[in-house]
């Protein structure tokens, strides 16, 4: 094991160390009456300045992060996670791809769920709370957190705040009722304020006490809808800090819930399948597939009648400065409508298309932990005003490469019109197999 693999191991099991010695109350001490958890979802980089204000006030936070964003713009890095569970914060699950779980089958829904868990303590971390993505669980989704492994799951907008809920309690029990559906506040945003915060605690300790998880995103100011001043964030901490004589303090979820770290649990593979899913865009939604966009520009999407075939082709209309482009593609999921794709192998893509401006095949693929990324671009199709074939053959496809999501995309103001995409695979002999296979001579040593 390299030096590099050393220090990460070192600073992650210091982590666990120091949680273990914080959640330890003094011999003799009060049981707290009332418990506040700071979780905070998704994983963007904003979080490491939280995690920081939390750490100088000597409270420590749950981080709900997505596994596939990690390393992204935007987001946090790896040595930012270690970083924070060095410090005694939590990392918890937040599936890989972050989809709305109410669209997803069951299975997919395990494999976002299992895979997440899976790629979180494969990184060195100990992963036992989940919360839900957008917030919400039907019975499900909480069978599924519960399926992979976890010990609790959190939803959002079921305790009482000055922003709705009345008919929510105060505060969720210690221990919950219901594990795989945590209560917590709802989705906190620039327009709290820090006597708002500052009245959740007040009126769980009113009625008795309970736990109190909020619910955050970002740590800046304004840089998001979700965000919270990190001015904010601060002197709420150090007002907690003076609620400990009223029996308040602040915790980690897996410091409430506390419970061993369970076996992980394999995901469900995904079905094989011959083509795409609703290739011809018939399926409302459509279904199966999702818009894209980078950068400045505004694009609009509208399901047209002046389809190719069938009766719905989709249109896209960019205007003004574009700086990065727009696109229809398969859903980039886990398996349960993203086509699957092997390393090595070539694709065909096409579609049919018209257009005001040129158009290339943007190309995304899918790796073992389910993260996607971006692999590669098609050279530019000329604008037609007739329906027109675009057909590309890619390069091998990347080592790991697990499955496969493309589609046509416009950089430049002007109008595309797609329909009845296909997807062909060419599955190649590796050479090395090949040379495992043939007698061995001499010359056929030295060719392989």
């Amino acid at each position: 094991m390299d030096a590099r693999k050393l220090l990460d191991r070192a600073l992650t099991c210091a982590g666990v160390v120091l949680l273990v010695l914080l959640s330890s109350p003094p011999a003799g001490a009060a049981p707290p009456r009332t418990v506040v958890s700071f979780t905070v979802d998704d994983g963007t980089a904003s979080q490491s300045a939280g995690a920081r204000i939390l750490s100088e006030h000597r409270m420590r936070g749950t981080f709900y992060v997505v596994s596939g964003s990690i390393g992204q713009p935007g987001y946090l890095g790896m040595d930012d996670l270690r970083r924070m569970a060095a410090a005694g914060h939590e990392i918890g699950g937040h599936t890989v791809n972050h989809p709305d779980i109410g669209t997803v089958g069951p299975d997919e829904l395990r494999r976002e769920i299992c895979q997440d868990r899976a790629n979180l303590t494969g990184w060195g971390f100990r992963v036992t709370s989940f919360a839900y993505p957008f917030g919400t669980a039907d019975r499900s989704a909480q069978r599924a957190a519960q399926d992979c492994g976890y010990n609790s799951a959190r939803i959002t907008g079921s305790i009482r705040t000055a922003r709705g809920c009345d008919t929510c309690p105060p505060a969720e029990v210690i221990p919950p009722p219901n594990p795989m559906a945590v209560r917590g506040t709802g989705m906190i945003d620039p327009s709290w304020t820090l006597d708002e915060l500052k009245q959740l605690v007040r009126d769980a300790e009113a009625d008795g006490g309970g736990w109190v998880p909020l619910v955050l995103h970002q740590t800046c100011d304004f840089c998001g809808s979700l965000s919270i001043s990190p001015r904010v964030l601060d002197q709420f901490a150090s007002w907690l800090a003076t609620r400990e004589a009223n029996g308040t303090v602040v915790r980690t979820v897996d410091q409430v819930v506390r419970g061993e770290s369970r076996p992980l649990v394999r995901p469900p593979a995904p079905e094989p399948r011959a083509g795409l899913v609703n290739p011809s865009l018939e399926e409302p939604g459509p279904r199966g597939w999702t818009t894209s966009s980078s950068g400045q520009g505004s694009p609009k999407w509208t399901l047209v009648p002046d389809a190719r075939s069938g009766r719905w082709a989709q249109r896209l209309d960019l205007a003004g400065e574009v700086s990065g482009d727009a696109k229809l593609l398969q859903r980039m999921d886990m398996g349960e409508f993203a086509p699957l794709a092997h390393e090595d192998n070539t694709y065909t893509l096409s579609a049919w298309y018209r257009s005001t401006a040129p158009a290339q095949f943007a190309v995304y693929h899918r790796d073992r932990s389910g993260f996607w990324r971006y692999w590669t671009t098609s050279p530019f199709f000329a604008p037609a005003d007739e329906w027109t074939a675009a057909t590309w053959t890619t390069p091998a496809a990347p080592p790991g490469t697990t499955g496969l999501s493309f589609g046509l995309a416009l950089s430049a103001p002007g109008s595309l019109t797609t329909d009845d995409y296909g997807l062909q695979e060419h599955p190649q002999v590796r050479h090395e197999r090949l040379c495992e296979r043939l007698p061995w001579t001499p010359l056929l040593r030295w060719l392989c």
